[in-house]
């Protein structure tokens, strides 16, 4: 007997070759059928998805689910863009897991524990003690490894590179927003982040936010893009994300030297024509140069000009927001980038979202798909095919009978989510919430500590570094 019926979409299915009008019945959280006119007597729910494209869940590669420095609503605004598994790209690791209760929409989650000095390292320099003792403490409690924090709290590269290398040894995961005590979130900590890795795994963030510009001038990015995607070519090693919003997310943080407490914010009020002091940040803030991210009570908003400032200014600057940075050529660029054998340079899509107003794989995916830069098979591949297979998860990314009953489910005409199925719960149907709860995922070394807390785990496959450079392609299915 189905748990539910999803009825009549367009189903895209690249690893099964399946593209064509049907139902999909669900039982126990799992796909039990794929057919036609599938009967709906015994089912407990039926999803009409008639005239919608039906795709495995999406999974986004890079989100900030943190309550901590940002607010409660990240898991609600994941789930609302149609995106049923997502990576956390800097935690804090307790932070997420104690906010489950109030704070879970019913996606899955997987987190990195942020290297970030006087946080969960003593000093800008750990030694290989404190190095490992926060690796293994990560993946004890159910975390899969750890983020460099460069772009925004840099780090000497040798220590970065120590890093990468003793996550390599315990089979952790590891991801580096670039940047370093020399050079900055830019094309040249770029360079310094693959040297760094000397052909050992390595996730770097958001490649996008290294091609604005910054340091070859005058053409939106798109020299810096195009030698980005050489280098990711050259280094398979290299799993990597890029985003599609053209917002960026930071801290509006002011120090006590009366200047911005990240780098990134930094650069960006200078990008957008302000200082990079409080002055300036006041005038950004009153002249909607940057959005202050406000809780609404149910989501995070963007917002500007008086009201924005007041609020900034009650929360003693301690706030998160967003400036209109990335440009769309290398945007574009990065998107579609292929390798030799037709694989993406640029693994997945990403939002760097969650927490941030910017969860748009979905809706600017289908733009790029209404356009012709990618077909809807070239979209799961990025979208959730690619994320499975890097996280270890061989029943997500596809929707063939046995796989997880992750879907989401995309209204093609208006280029927006419809539906989020998560284990064949449904957590989101045309804007309305409808879940609760979050499922870590987390290896074999997380498994424990999790399940003695009570909270619901998914065990993925161990990293293998080795399995990274074996792209999926469109051309290879």
């Amino acid at each position: 007997m189905a748990d539910l019926i999803i009825r009549g979409g367009r189903v895209v299915d690249p690893l099964n070759h399946v593209d064509r009008v049907c139902d999909i019945a669900v039982e126990d959280g799992k796909v039990a059928e794929i057919g036609e006119e599938l009967p709906e007597a015994g089912a407990r729910e039926v999803f009409d998805a008639r005239g919608k494209i039906v795709i495995p869940g999406v999974i986004d590669m890079h989100t900030h689910q943190r309550t901590q420095l940002g607010h409660p609503h990240a898991q609600r605004m994941t789930a609302l863009a149609g995106t049923c598994t997502a990576l956390d790209m800097a935690g804090p690791l307790d932070d997420i897991l104690d906010s489950i209760p109030g704070s879970g929409s019913g996606i899955n989650v997987a987190v990195l524990e942020a290297a970030r000095e006087g946080y969960t390292i003593k000093t800008g320099r750990p030694g290989k003690e404190e190095r490992a003792a926060l690796i293994d403490r990560t993946l004890e409690h159910g975390g899969l490894g750890i983020k460099l924090l460069g772009g925004h709290f840099p780090m000497d590269t040798d220590i970065c590179s120590d890093f990468i290398s003793e996550c390599a040894e315990r089979g952790a995961w590891v991801a580096w927003h670039v940047g370093n005590t020399l050079h900055g979130s830019n094309i040249e900590g770029f360079r310094d982040a693959i040297d760094a890795a000397d052909g050992k795994f390595l996730h770097i963030a958001h490649v996008n936010s290294y091609c604005r510009g910054q340091v070859v001038k005058g053409d939106g990015g798109v020299r810096e893009a195009l030698e980005a995607i050489e280098r990711l070519k050259a280094h398979p090693n290299i799993f990597s994300e890029s985003y599609l919003s053209d917002l960026n997310g930071t801290r509006l943080t002011i120090g006590p030297d009366g200047k911005p407490a990240s780098h990134v914010t930094s650069t960006c009020l200078q990008k957008v024509g302000c200082t990079p002091d409080r002055a300036g940040m006041e005038k950004a803030i009153l002249e909607g140069r940057v959005g202050v991210l406000v809780d609404n009570g149910t989501i995070g908003v963007l917002a500007s000009g008086e009201k924005a400032l007041e609020y900034w200014r009650e929360k003693g600057t301690v706030t998160t927001g967003s400036f209109s940075v990335n440009p769309a050529p290398s945007r574009f660029l990065l998107a579609q980038a292929k390798r030799d054998d037709g694989s993406f340079v640029v693994d997945s899509f990403s939002t760097d979202g969650g927490t941030y107003p910017r969860n748009v794989i979905v809706r600017n995916g289908m733009h790029l798909v209404h356009f012709g830069a990618l077909t809807l098979e070239e979209f799961v591949l990025k979208a959730s095919v690619n994320g499975a297979k890097a996280l270890g998860l061989p029943s997500k990314g596809q929707l063939g009978v046995g796989a997880d009953a992750d879907v989401t489910v995309i209204d093609y005409d208006r280029c927006e989510p419809y539906g989020t199925i998560v284990g064949g719960r449904v957590i989101m149907k045309d804007g309305a919430l409808l879940g609760s709860g979050t499922t870590i995922v987390c290896d074999a070394r997380g498994e424990a500590y999790l399940k003695g807390r009570g909270i619901r785990c998914l065990v993925k496959k161990p990293l293998d570094p080795a399995d990274v450079p074996k792209r999926v392609s469109a051309k290879s299915l």
